[in-house]
């Protein structure tokens, strides 16, 4: 059976990795059932120049380009345009980044984005779902 596609945002796959407790092993079951079950797996190209920057940071740029590498083979790139950025400047999001990736998310027609920020979206017309809740919902519905 087929599944919708999920966004995924920058700090599920940070917790992947920078191996951030407690964290890492939700992350990691989350990133191997997406690959396993093969499904559409989208994040910003916003998201892959923070995780970048931020793995740099932390670690080295050496790092940071081969997890990317790694991650473009699982995780593909959402369209980014000016009318998301003028939504996210519209949405009276606390977070300018998180509003780009729930504008990016609601555009391409993603119906799950997956973060651990919950509380930092809005639940309008997009499911905002912690890791683990995603593999929850995945189940339940494979069991239906």
């Amino acid at each position: 059976m087929a599944h919708k596609p999920v966004f995924v945002d920058t700090d599920v796959i940070l917790d992947l990795f920078l191996d951030r407790p407690p964290h890492h092993q939700e992350a990691l079951r989350f990133f191997s059932f997406i690959k396993t079950n093969a499904i559409p797996t989208y994040t910003s190209p916003v998201v892959y120049a923070n995780a970048y920057y931020i793995l740099g940071k932390i670690k080295d740029e050496k790092y940071a380009m081969d997890r990317l590498r790694r991650l473009r083979k699982i995780v593909g790139v959402a369209t980014c345009d000016e009318a998301m950025v003028d939504g996210a400047i519209q949405t009276p999001y606390k977070d300018f980044e998180d509003s780009l990736q729930y504008q990016c998310a609601r555009a391409n027609e993603i119906p799950f984005l997956v973060t651990r920020n919950i509380k930092h979206y809005q639940k309008n017309g997009i499911r905002i779902l912690l890791p683990r809740e995603f593999l929850k919902s995945v189940s339940t519905t494979r069991e239906e």
